[in-house]
């Protein structure tokens, strides 16, 4: 975190009970751990089976947090719901994060709460709509326009990324379904070649005794004529000596 030094974060961890938990100090129930978070049912659950996801790096809130660690927990959130949903018989889960006391955050510790639903269940996290002017609307739009231009960069770039990236994959899904064309062939030689290797020798032995005894009736033509020729010869000579 900026601003505060390892010394400082070490005393903060002292003191946070959260910190306590996520290393073990302090005991809990804790129903999944991994190098960078841990998850442990809340002793005052909204509903039986309320689970806390809680970093085992000290953050006081979401935005403090690196990507890859928001990433993170975003991922066992997911996990963590699935195994709630189908080992409770649950017929949802309610995902939230509290950043700042105004959210309703009470801890100095950053934590994910993911509560077990049922109908009429009567936990009260309920959104109450309220009606905003045209003016406001419009304030509030130009206001974070302009966050995140400063912040992300141009809303048009991000988009423009996004369709280079839904390029890339298609380009990617193309060649890689070339590529499975190419071997579904090779394989299909491959197959074939085996095919006619694998036919009985004796097949190939006698086609070749076949060949051979064809080479060899040619030879002996060959021989007879020839030797037909030079009796010929012979005999004319002997006439025209007078034998």
């Amino acid at each position: 975190m900026e601003g505060i030094t390892p010394e400082q974060l070490a005393q903060i961890q002292q003191q946070c009970i959260f910190c306590q938990i996520a290393s073990g100090k302090v005991a809990s129930k804790k129903i999944y751990e991994d190098e960078k978070v841990v998850a442990v049912l809340d002793i005052n659950p909204a509903n039986p089976g309320h689970l806390l996801v809680i970093t085992k790096k000290h953050y006081f809130v979401m935005p403090q947090m690196p990507d890859d660690e928001v990433e993170h927990v975003g991922k066992i959130a997911k996990q963590l719901s699935q195994v709630l949903l189908k080992a409770l018989k649950l017929e949802g889960t309610t995902v939230f994060i509290a950043n700042g006391v105004a959210a309703g955050q009470k801890a100095q510790h950053f934590m994910m709460h993911i509560i077990p639903r049922k109908e009429g269940d009567e936990v009260g996290i309920q959104v109450q709509p309220k009606q905003i002017s045209e003016t406001d609307y419009d304030k509030i739009y130009q206001a974070l326009s302009q966050g995140i231009k400063k912040n992300l960069g141009d809303i048009t770039g991000l988009e423009k990324k996004s369709e280079e990236k839904t390029e890339e994959k298609e380009s990617k899904e193309k060649i890689s379904e070339e590529e499975t064309e190419e071997k579904e062939i090779e394989d299909a030689e491959i197959v074939k070649e085996d095919a006619e290797e694998s036919k009985p020798k004796i097949v190939i032995d006698e086609r070749k005794k076949k060949e051979k005894k064809k080479t060899e009736k040619k030879e002996k033509e060959k021989k007879k004529k020839n030797k037909d020729k030079e009796g010929a010869s012979l005999d004319d000579i002997a006439k025209v000596l007078g034998a």
